[in-house]
């Protein structure tokens, strides 16, 4: 009885820990960034797929004891995966940019980072947001 109370509590702490840690990968100082979400899901799909390849290269130098992977191929896999990559960085980049070129002129827009505790007050409904 109390071990399956330990291994839900167990589960439910590493639950909130991934959704804590992606939800802190794609926040920004003004909120939920879009361009973040992007950029930390073309950063894991990419390395997914590059870990594809080095298991492939992997799989033929145990079988084959040679590397029988066609390598113009591999090399444009690669190529198409870091093209992934810039475009995700080049995008968060130039945004980032601009809107720090923004503020410079304007410091008055500026908006202090939130903390966690004020991040997590938004995410609960107010009383006026329960009635709806």
């Amino acid at each position: 009885m109390i071990k399956n109370e330990i291994i839900n509590e167990a589960i439910e702490m590493v639950k909130t820990k991934k959704t804590s840690l992606f939800r802190n990968l794609i926040r920004s100082n003004s909120g939920v960034s879009s361009k973040n979400f992007f950029l930390v899901t073309t950063t894991i799909i990419g390395s997914f797929l590059l870990l594809v390849l080095i298991s492939g290269f992997i799989v033929d130098m145990i079988f084959n004891h040679t590397i029988t992977i066609d390598m113009n191929g591999a090399a444009i896999f690669i190529g198409a995966i870091g093209s992934l990559f810039a475009s995700a960085g080049i995008t968060k980049a130039w945004s980032d940019s601009s809107a720090n070129k923004y503020l410079a002129q304007h410091p008055q827009d500026y908006q202090a980072p939130k903390t966690q505790e004020e991040a997590d007050e938004e995410l609960i409904p107010c009383e006026d947001e329960e009635n709806i």
